[in-house]
C-alpha cells in the first residue's frame, strides 16, 4: 500500500485506539485481559531493574528489548498482535526485562539517573550484569531449570555477550530466538550511523562535552514533545514512523497505523550515549568487540586493543529471524555472525523483501509472518 493510500484511510480509524495512550504498561496489560506482576532485581553493580510478568502455568519465556526500547514494545501493538500476548495465550509464562536506563530501570543503590556516572555503561554491562540477574530471578521464581530467550536487536547483542563471557548460562537457555540479530554491524544502511562511525570517539566527546550522556532518559522531559509529535495517527505516521524508518528501514505496507500513537507513546525510552558509541566502534573495527578505550585499553584489558567476544562459547541453540529490508541488521553482517555461532538451529528470512528492523515488533502481519514459525521452534525446544 502506498503512503498516500494509508493517509487517506486515517480518518476512518476509531478513536478507541488512542485511549491506550493514557495507560501505563500494567494498566495496558490488564485492559487487554491479562494478569500482570511487577518484579524488581538489583544487579551486582547496583542497578535496580524492573521486570513485568504475564503469569501462566507453562514454561517461562524471557523477552529482551533493543536499544532505546523497553518492555512496552512487546505489548504496545494491542491484544491481537502483541507478541507477549500471543505467547501468553499459548500458556507460556511471559517475562519482559528492562535494561538499566529504561523508564522502568532508572534507580541505583547509590547513584541518581541525573548523574553522568549513572550512564557510564554500554551493552557490555547489560550483558554481563542485567540479563543474567533477571534470568536468575525468573528461574528462581518459576523453579524451572531453563527458559526460552527471545531478543530483538540489542536484546540479541546482550545475549551473545552473556553466553560468550558467562558460558554457564548456556545451560539455562532451552532456545534463544534472535529477532533482527546484531553482533557485527559494519554494513548498516542507516546513514547517520555511517557518518558517526567514521570517528566514534569524536562523536562521544561531542556529546559528553555538551553534557549529554543519555538519549530519552527521563519521560518528564521527552514525553510532552513525543505526545505533540506522535499523538494522532497522521502525525505519528508522517513524523515518528518516518524517523524510525530512517534507522530501521521502510516498509509502509506493514505499518500498523491505528496503533502508532500508542507505539510511540512508549517508544523510545532511555539508553546511554556510550551504548551507541560501542556499536559505532564495533562497526568501524569490523569486529564484535568490547568497548575501545583507546590509549587506556592497557588499563582495562592489558592489551592495546579491546578483546573480541568469544562467540564459540555459545552452546545454546539459536534461531535467527532476518528481514531483507532491515537497515541495521544487514545480511552480510548476519551471515558473518552465523558462521561463528556453534549451534544455529534455524535461519529464517521473513518472506517480505521489505521487512525491516521494527517490523519484528510492530508489523500488521506479525501473526502470519513471524508467529507460526516462532511457536513451532519454541515447542520443539521447550523443556
Amino acid at each position: 500500500m502506498k503512503l498516500d493510500d494509508i493517509i487517506k484511510k486515517i480518518e476512518s480509524y476509531a478513536d478507541t485506539e488512542l485511549d491506550d495512550m493514557d495507560l501505563n504498561i500494567t494498566q495496558l496489560i490488564q485492559k487487554d485481559g491479562f494478569e500482570v506482576e511487577e518484579h524488581t532485581v538489583t544487579t551486582e553493580d547496583g542497578y535496580i531493574l524492573k521486570m513485568f510478568r504475564i503469569p501462566r502455568s507453562g514454561p517461562p519465556i524471557f523477552l529482551m528489548h533493543g536499544i532505546i526500547s523497553g518492555s512496552d514494545v512487546w505489548v504496545s501493538t494491542g491484544f491481537d498482535k502483541a507478541l507477549a500476548y500471543s505467547l501468553a495465550a499459548q500458556n507460556y509464562d511471559v517475562w519482559m526485562g528492562n535494561a538499566r536506563g529504561t523508564r522502568y530501570s532508572l534507580k541505583h543503590v547509590t547513584l541518581s539517573s541525573y548523574q553522568p556516572s549513572f550512564w557510564n555503561y554500554t551493552w557490555h554491562e547489560i550483558g554481563i550484569y542485567d540479563v543474567p540477574t533477571m534470568i536468575d530471578r525468573v528461574l528462581e521464581i518459576t523453579k524451572r531449570p531453563s527458559l526460552t530467550y527471545i531478543g530483538h536487536s540489542q536484546g540479541t547483542t546482550v545475549f551473545y555477550v552473556m553466553c560468550s563471557l558467562k558460558p554457564e548460562y548456556n545451560e539455562k537457555i532451552s532456545l534463544m530466538v534472535s529477532l533482527a540479530p546484531i553482533a557485527y554491524i559494519t554494513n548498516s544502511k542507516f546513514f547517520l550511523y555511517k557518518i558517526l562511525s567514521i570517528n566514534p570517539e569524536a562523536s562521544y566527546a561531542a556529546f559528553t562535552s555538551a553534557g549529554i550522556y543519555n538519549f530519552f532518559g527521563h519521560d518528564e522531559v521527552f514525553l510532552p514533545v513525543e505526545t505533540t509529535l506522535c499523538g494522532n495517527p497522521l502525525t505519528a505516521l508522517v513524523i515518528c514512523q518516518s524517523l524510525a524508518s530512517l534507522a530501521g528501514g521502510f516498509n509502509y505496507k506493514q505499518v500498523n497505523v491505528p496503533r502508532l500513537p500508542v507505539i510511540f507513546r512508549y517508544f523510545p525510552t532511555g539508553s546511554s550515549v556510550k551504548q551507541g558509541v560501542h556499536y559505532l566502534q564495533s562497526g568501524r573495527a569490523e569486529r564484535f568487540q568490547q568497548f575501545d578505550y583507546g590509549p587506556h585499553n592497557l588499563d582495562h584489558y592489558n592489551s592495546t586493543s579491546p578483546p573480541t567476544y568469544p562467540l564459540e562459547n555459545i552452546k545454546a541453540p539459536i534461531a535467527l529471524f532476518f528481514g531483507d529490508g532491515d537497515y541495521l541488521s544487514v545480511r552480510e553482517d548476519v551471515d558473518k555472525l552465523v558462521q561463528r555461532l556453534p549451534n544455529v538451529v534455524d535461519f529464517y528470512t521473513v518472506p517480505d523483501e521489505n521487512f525491516e528492523h521494527f517490523d519484528f515488533l510492530w508489523s500488521k502481519d506479525i501473526n502470519t509472518l513471524i508467529l507460526p514459525r516462532l511457536l513451532k521452534l519454541i515447542k520443539m525446544y521447550t523443556l
